[in-house]
């Protein structure tokens, strides 16, 4: 560390002047990127902004890119205690019956947990043309007492996975050296049950009950709503370094109706072959769809019942009109797996059913996203596998 590392570090006892804290929490930031925010601070997201360009302006997308999962600000401090001044941006939906989640921000040191629930902040509403209002709110202040310490030792507060936030200022009692970046990294691409809007706190997010376990350095692209094989996401992870990288793919594509059978597979080998591009020896594992009965057997786009069960289609098929269903995704994929494999040793197949699978439904409320108990589950047997194959 320089010199003037140690003065920047040491001006951590009074409150950081912008730019100072930008230089921080750019160092300290992993699994996003640090942008500058509305308000003079800092604003993690998790795909850089050239996307912005070629995600059709969708502000749910957007919204869920602004989604912390798996972020976390990682720190190696002697500190007592900090403070954290933050804007929160939650996001209401036209079709959710109930208020935006609150934000949740887990803090980890010393083997302890602890966990601060905030209702405040922005919420933007977007309605049914996709249309947004944005209600301004007020800002917050986390307070962490972490006890004092005679030796510096990592402290991490994981961002709230369900909704946005600007960093604002930032206090310690003592020096805040951001963790060095010397873990294995770890890059998972998938949708909303890798995003996990319905874990408790950041840390129930299933890939960080993995990280954790195993202690890699997680990004999570697990996307709500998405992981549609968009060129531009692929590139994003063909460019981001990395040790280990998993794809988790299907649901989403059945969801939406998205791709019929002559334009998935071509779709899926593209994104591959992208990957490959910055990444040809890395280890790549191309996970199916965990169990979803309503799309077992029945294609999309899904629908809903009055009491908030995924349902099939009701749309009738026809012969030969290339709709897919899991059974046939999953199959699709061991088979575009096989066929790779021959020429690339480093790419493995994970049937989505051996994290996530029949005899595990009672933690499947709405028959489509598993519950917290459930991504406990999928992180739990996810590290196993990482363990088996590593």
């Amino acid at each position: 560390m320089t010199d003037s590392d140690i003065r920047l570090l040491a001006s951590l006892a009074m409150p950081s002047p912008n730019a100072e804290l930008a230089t921080l929490i750019g160092s300290a930031l992993f699994g996003a990127i640090a942008e500058p925010g509305r308000e003079g601070g800092v604003t993690p997201v998790r795909l850089p902004s050239w996307t912005r360009a070629q995600d059709g302006a969708d502000p749910m997308f957007r919204s869920t890119v602004a989604a912390n999962s798996g972020v976390r600000l990682e720190f190696d401090t002697a500190a007592s205690s900090m403070s954290l001044r933050l804007r929160f941006t939650r996001t209401s939906f036209f079709f959710v019956p109930f208020p935006p989640r609150p934000a949740v921000v887990s803090v980890t040191a010393d083997g302890r947990e602890q966990h601060f629930s905030f209702d405040e902040g922005d919420v933007e509403h977007i309605d049914e043309n996709l249309g947004t209002t944005l209600v301004p709110g007020s800002e917050s202040t986390l307070h962490i007492d972490l006890g004092p310490a005679p030796a510096p030792r990592r402290v991490t507060v994981w961002l709230p996975h369900t909704s946005g936030v600007e960093i604002l200022g930032l206090e310690a009692d003592d020096t805040l050296a951001p963790a060095p970046r010397t873990r294995t990294r770890w890059v998972h691409y998938g949708s909303s049950i890798s995003h996990c809007l319905e874990a408790d706190s950041p840390l129930g997010v299933w890939p960080v009950v993995t990280a954790r376990s195993l202690d890699l350095d997680l990004v999570n692209l697990g996307l709500a709503g998405s992981a549609l094989l968009d060129g531009f996401v692929a590139r994003t992870i063909r460019d981001t370094p990395a040790d280990l990288i998993s794809l988790k793919v299907g649901i989403n594509v059945v969801n939406t109706g998205g791709f019929r059978v002559r334009t998935f597979i071509p779709a899926l080998h593209a994104f591959l072959d992208t990957i490959r591009e910055g990444h040809p020896r890395t280890p790549i594992v191309l996970i199916s769809p965990i169990v979803c009965p309503p799309h077992e057997d029945a294609p999309g786009p899904t629908e809903w019942s009055p009491t908030g069960q995924a349902l099939g289609t009701s749309v009738a098929r026809r012969p030969l009109d290339g709709q897919l269903t899991l059974r046939d995704i999953r199959a699709i994929i061991e088979t575009v797996v096989a066929e790779r494999s021959r020429e690339d040793a480093a790419l493995r197949y994970l049937d989505g059913r051996e994290l996530f699978g029949p005899d595990d439904l009672e933690h499947l409320p709405d028959a489509l996203h598993p519950d917290p108990a459930g991504y406990r589950l999928m992180g739990e047997r996810m590290a196993a596998y990482w363990r088996a194959t590593l």
